[in-house]
């Protein structure tokens, strides 16, 4: 690179430089080849707030010759623009192996990062590893006598599993109305994972499996803080293995977690926070010892008046403040408002048609009792508000499949729930509160709650209502629906490709054979 009192030139050894870290050293448009470190990348993001050149002469005049390593970069940057302006544009590709899955879900908690786990829909879970065990948890610390019932318990709960899913496969397939010369690989695949749908209930919480992430690293960071403030040792023990594990790759990002005035406050207050809040509810709030009334409650929504987003959707389109839109409104008819709502969702021709951003100003919360199978696929969805769930139990009890009863095997999958009341109990009177949460099934219901804005609505009830869906979770966001019908009619009808239809016999097959034709295409 030369330089004049004019402007900046890049020079033909540069530019060679340039064309080993960038997909191009001229157009507007460029993007990082996969050879530059994210230390290196998010550095250079970070100086173009600062610097009014093109960010590829950045890279030339600030980067190219350094002597400093990444990290020794990065904490320059990292000194003079701050932690989190610097973290936000890295990123980690993070895999947890072995997390049980009452793990799993404290690790996907953070809203900011993408996850992917082993699927109990496609996979059988009866496979022993190398050592001749079954894929569970086992909570540290436990006295050697309830450790051992512990896995005895375990191990006939899987046994039992393994028992219903391998017979209710071959049920299923000799029961099949599918002709013998269309039972390809796609309706193996159909068969198994209806299957894997119901017996996936008799799988405890204990279940471990492996966890993908996809996290920048701010949101890397509130993670492993989160993990760090945990009430549950596992919690704890794998934070910090993916502080040790982050920083062989991204040090600099991670320096405040354990400083005391910074991420050891923050766990701290975490902690306190987390504990003060529960002291008070036990001490003011009684009990439940009771099934639910409800498994689906409309708790609250707003606005009370759908009509009322007429305004929001017209805002953009006007140069009148919120207030003076509403007041015109106001003396508008009902179906010219209703015509606004009608034009706004416009003419859908598949689901990812979605309405616009106004409808984020339309809220329905939602209390919710169902099996912990359920919610493991609903805490998927990311743009919600309010998320929490209550401590894992039997008391709410389950429910037992009808294919379960055709097949005959009611007494073996009811002992599943027998035994794990069993270890249950075993682990409360002995003072292990948080532990016995590991003992629960997936078919065991639990009580949480959440909140979405109309948009996120729209994405959920049509996705989680199509006929590929779990039987379960198809049916309480079907009710969902019927809910949001209830209050919002307008909003509601737009959801032209929410399924209402009950019937669920091989309801993956479809999808199976479109996806082994798409296979087919690339080969």
């Amino acid at each position: 690179m030369s330089k004049n009192f004019q402007n900046i030139e890049i020079t033909p050894a540069g530019k060679q430089y340039l064309e080993k870290i960038v997909t191009n050293t001229d157009k507007n448009v460029y993007a990082f080849k996969d050879n530059v470190s994210q230390q290196t990348v998010a550095a250079a993001m970070a100086r173009l707030s600062r610097r009014p050149d093109d960010m590829r002469i950045t890279l030339l005049d600030e980067f190219a010759n350094s002597d400093d390593n990444d990290e020794q970069l990065l904490k320059r940057v990292i000194t003079a623009y701050g932690d989190d302006s610097v973290q936000q544009l890295a990123g980690l590709h993070l895999v947890i192996e072995n997390a049980s899955n009452l793990l799993t879900k404290k690790i996907e908690w953070g809203r900011l990062a993408a996850y992917l786990e082993q699927s109990t829909r496609y996979i059988y879970f009866d496979k022993k590893d190398k050592d001749g065990k079954y894929k569970y948890f086992v909570p540290d610390g436990l006295p050697k006598d309830l450790a051992s019932q512990y896995v005895e318990i375990m191990d006939q709960i899987f046994k039992n599993y393994s028992k219903i899913v391998r017979s209710l496969t071959e049920h299923i397939r000799n029961h099949s109305d599918i002709k013998e010369s269309e039972r390809d690989q796609a309706w193996r695949n159909a068969t198994k994972a209806q299957a894997c749908d119901v017996a996936r209930a008799l799988l405890p919480v204990a279940t471990t499996s492996t966890v993908g992430v996809f996290v920048s690293a701010q949101a890397l960071e509130d993670m492993i803080m989160r993990l760090l403030s945990d009430k549950t040792a596992e919690a704890r023990s794998v934070g910090r293995d993916i502080l040790s594990e982050s920083r062989k790759v991204m040090r600099a990002f991670l320096e405040r977690v354990d400083i005391s005035d910074r991420g050891v406050l923050t766990i701290s207050h975490k902690a306190f926070v987390r504990d003060s809040s529960e002291e008070i509810a036990d001490k003011y709030l009684p009990p439940n010892y009771g099934l639910a009334n409800e498994e689906l409650e409309l708790t609250d929504f707003w606005p009370k008046n759908e009509l009322d987003v007429a305004a929001d959707i017209l805002y953009e389109h006007s140069s009148l403040s919120l207030g003076d839109i509403r007041s015109e409104i106001d003396k508008w008819s009902l179906e010219n408002k209703k015509e606004v709502i009608d034009r706004y969702i416009g003419d859908r021709l598949n689901r990812r048609h979605k309405p616009g951003r106004a409808f984020e100003k339309v809220h329905y919360s939602w209390d919710i009792v169902c099996d912990y199978g359920i919610f493991r696929d609903l805490q998927r969805h990311r743009m919600v508000d309010d998320l929490a769930w209550q401590k894992l139990t039997p008391r709410y009890g389950y429910n037992v499949p009808d294919l379960v009863e055709e097949a005959g095997l009611i007494d073996v999958y009811e002992q599943c729930f027998d035994l794990s009341l069993s270890l249950y109990s075993m682990l409360q009177a002995a003072g292990y509160i948080e532990e016995a949460q590991y003992a629960t099934l997936m078919g065991h219901k639990m009580r949480w709650k959440l909140t979405f804005n109309a948009r996120q609505a729209y994405h959920l009830v049509e996705l989680r209502t199509s006929s590929q869906g779990h039987p379960t979770y198809r049916k309480i966001v079907q009710n969902m629906y019927q809910k949001i019908c209830e209050v919002h009619p307008v909003i509601g009808a737009g959801m032209k490709f929410a399924n209402l239809d009950d019937s669920h016999d091989l309801v993956r097959l479809e999808s199976e054979k479109r996806t082994k034709q798409k296979l087919n295409k690339l080969k």
